[in-house]
């Protein structure tokens, strides 16, 4: 079955795990299009961020300045989408993540951390939800990922139900569960997934 995500969820259905590469979806969201995220798109982040909190509780732990949560120093890059120049998603390719998720992450895919690329910060506004944006720029990070030859993965929590829809029905495959446990000694239960490798792996 061909899904806005296209033949990612083709591959992941009907392929072993990690084999292949998959093709380019088929986008239903056209106007809703990825670009680099700029620094004059930060205040229309923070708010995006507030608003998906509210919605979902995502982020879990809010920052006394969102931006921090934001702005990223190991971070690849970060993209927003904009839908009839309206700002209504964002997500961001780093190079780490927890400790937890990374180690299980690595054993998963048999790559070192440095060969893994993880997508984070992933915020799609409510009203942008049933448009495709979620799903346009997962693909997009994904893609960024592979262009740099790196394994695309993602934590997420537990309790994120609508995140872990969106990954499972573009193809992601859950590699397992982790507990993260912060500064403060607050934890936080989370899933691992894994997108589809780049090419030869």
């Amino acid at each position: 079955m061909t899904t806005e995500c296209g033949q990612i969820r083709a591959r992941s259905t009907s392929q072993p795990e990690g084999s292949g590469t998959p093709q380019s979806p088929v986008w239903q969201s056209v106007g809703v299009l990825p670009r680099d995220r700029a620094d004059g798109d930060l205040a229309g982040c923070v708010e995006l961020a507030r608003a998906v909190h509210d919605w979902d509780g995502y982020p879990h732990y809010v920052p006394a300045d969102l931006r921090d949560f934001l702005v990223m120093p190991d971070a690849y890059g970060a993209w927003v989408a904009e839908r009839d120049g309206q700002l209504v998603g964002h997500v961001a390719l780093r190079r780490r993540t927890a400790p937890a998720p990374m180690e299980l992450a690595s054993a998963a895919t048999g790559q070192p951390a440095s060969q893994l690329g993880v997508i984070s910060r992933l915020l799609v506004a409510p009203a942008a939800r049933r448009d495709g944006a979620g799903r346009r720029l997962l693909r997009h990070a994904w893609q960024q990922a592979v262009n740099r030859g790196l394994w695309p993965v993602l934590d997420v929590a537990t309790d994120l139900t609508g995140a872990i829809r969106l990954y499972e029905s573009c193809g992601w495959t859950r590699a397992g569960a982790v507990t993260v446990t912060f500064r403060d000694g607050n934890s936080l239960d989370e899933f691992v997934y894994l997108g589809p490798p780049p090419p030869g792996r």
